[in-house]
């Protein structure tokens, strides 16, 4: 029971983040042309970011809930965190006044190596508590 709970607790923060980027994703925006570049620039950054994390997030929870050798770990997040990439833009498609763009999926795996290389090399580069709680294993 209690490894269920300890599972659940892991998994359950890249969940909570995947429902935030598709709650997000659902809302209508303004085209690109119609806003200035400084707000282009801040939700590409706001796109590179939620993926970093979300990279973060899912490497943690495979660190805790499997026993994958690191390369495995990080393969397999980064196909999951690209692979929600795709089908977050394939999503906006059925949103109105929404596209999806082929832009934003380079934009999101962007993050995701960003996340990748942090995961496997800057996370040690942390202080312990916080390195602690990214690669805890029980």
């Amino acid at each position: 029971m209690v490894k269920v709970l300890k599972d659940i607790l892991y998994i359950l923060p890249p969940l909570l983040w995947m429902a935030l980027i598709y709650y997000l994703s659902s809302f209508n925006r303004l085209q690109a042309s119609e806003i200035g570049w400084q707000d282009f620039v801040l939700r590409k950054g706001a796109h590179f970011a939620e993926y970093a994390i979300l990279f973060v997030l899912i490497y943690r929870a495979f660190n805790f809930m499997t026993r994958l050798s690191l390369a495995d770990k990080l393969f397999f997040t980064f196909f999951l965190t690209v692979l929600y990439a795709l089908t977050d833009e394939y999503h906006q498609t059925w949103v109105l006044g929404r596209t999806g763009k082929l832009f934003d999926v380079m934009v999101d795996t962007s993050g995701a190596v960003f996340g990748f290389v942090f995961s496997a090399k800057l996370i040690y580069r942390l202080p312990i508590s916080m390195q602690r709680f990214i690669l805890k294993k029980s």
